[in-house]
């Protein structure tokens, strides 16, 4: 199961939860609701995934980590992202953001795997947005962050973008999924694979 929680820039956070257990995807701006949906239900944060480290995506950590004692995992290739303004584009903001904590960050990488209650969830690789950007799969669902969105892609005009690596990662969760596999992006609505392969303009 999970839970998506709008942000101030529009973007989905998302918290899956399996019995007590949970892992949040991506926690924006809006701690409030993510600590008032733990704490309703009763759950054990067990980490928080990261697709990428851009600030829209991981403004709400310093607060996470003030009250859970949870590790934050990134690929290692955006493990820097969290301790540079530059990087993840808080640099020209009133506060720039860095992540206070760094021994609670763990570097992972494609095939990594987590489990959720007798669930799993898997760790690909999908650079494009970012050199460092992740897709997770749970269940029938990818969250694919700032990589792919219903009917359009993420820019790839900001630091370590690349178009090409972009496109190849789309390509690849379509040869690895079945269609009606769906896509949960970072902002907007859901999607499927299917409504993609035939009506995004840039695939």
């Amino acid at each position: 199961m999970f839970k998506a929680i709008h942000n101030d820039f529009s973007e989905n956070t998302y918290i899956l939860y399996e019995g007590k257990d949970a892992y949040i995807i991506d926690p924006g701006s809006n701690y409030p609701a993510m600590r008032s949906f733990i704490e309703m239900n009763d759950l054990h944060l067990k980490g928080v995934l990261l697709t990428h480290g851009h600030y829209d995506h991981i403004s709400g950590l310093n607060d996470l980590l003030s009250k859970y004692d949870a590790p934050i995992h990134i690929h290692k290739k955006e493990r820097d992202f969290l301790f540079d303004p530059n990087l993840n584009l808080s640099a020209q903001m009133e506060k720039p953001f860095k992540v206070r904590e760094k021994h609670a960050v763990r570097s992972i990488k494609e095939g990594d795997t987590f489990t959720l209650g007798e669930k799993t969830i898997r760790v690909y690789h999908t650079p494009g947005h970012t050199r460092g950007g992740l897709t997770f799969h749970y269940e029938n669902q990818l969250f694919t962050g700032d990589l792919l969105f219903r009917e359009t892609i993420g820019r790839t005009d900001l630091p370590t973008g690349d178009h090409e690596a972009l496109i190849g990662s789309c390509q690849r969760l379509f040869s690895l999924f079945s269609p009606n596999t769906v896509v949960q992006p970072g902002h907007g609505h859901f999607t499927t694979l299917a409504n993609e392969m035939a009506q995004n303009p840039y695939l």
